[in-house]
């Protein structure tokens, strides 16, 4: 997939990614139940991408200085709008919760166009902070 490469080549590395999440959520692995068909409705024809939060700010940096995307990501509830999740969950070993991943989600029309934005020269790979100790 072009966009994962691109992602890579940015050094934004990816965890999870599906061209049609709504279509992945209709399957489900032996002994699984079916997912619930609401949700695969809601998210059909949306890529998913699952990024630590660092790196998925960056490209939502990255892809909001175009003006069609940009508007996408403003806009919620349309057809259009795309839709950002950092879900806070409980941690497994009793700590404190915390935010593991960020999911991001866009309708799969935009596909190329995010390719193409990510293709531009201005386009700055993802630099890692670096905790200094003193």
């Amino acid at each position: 997939m072009p966009l994962i490469l691109r992602l890579w080549s940015l050094g934004m590395n990816t965890r999870a990614s599906c061209q049609n999440f709504g279509e992945s959520l209709q399957d489900s692995g032996p002994g699984m139940p079916p997912g619930d068909p609401r949700w695969s409705a809601f998210y059909s024809d949306r890529v998913w991408l699952k990024l630590p939060p660092a790196p998925a700010e960056h490209l939502i940096t990255l892809l909001g200085a175009d003006r069609e995307l940009n508007i996408a990501m403003n806009e919620w509830g349309r057809a259009a709008s795309w839709l950002c999740i950092r879900p806070v969950v409980p941690d497994v070993y009793g700590g404190p919760a915390r935010n593991r991943d960020t999911h991001l989600f866009f309708p799969r029309e935009h596909l190329d166009h995010v390719v193409q934005v990510l293709d531009r020269s201005e386009s700055v790979p993802f630099q890692p902070q670096t905790v200094s100790s003193a």
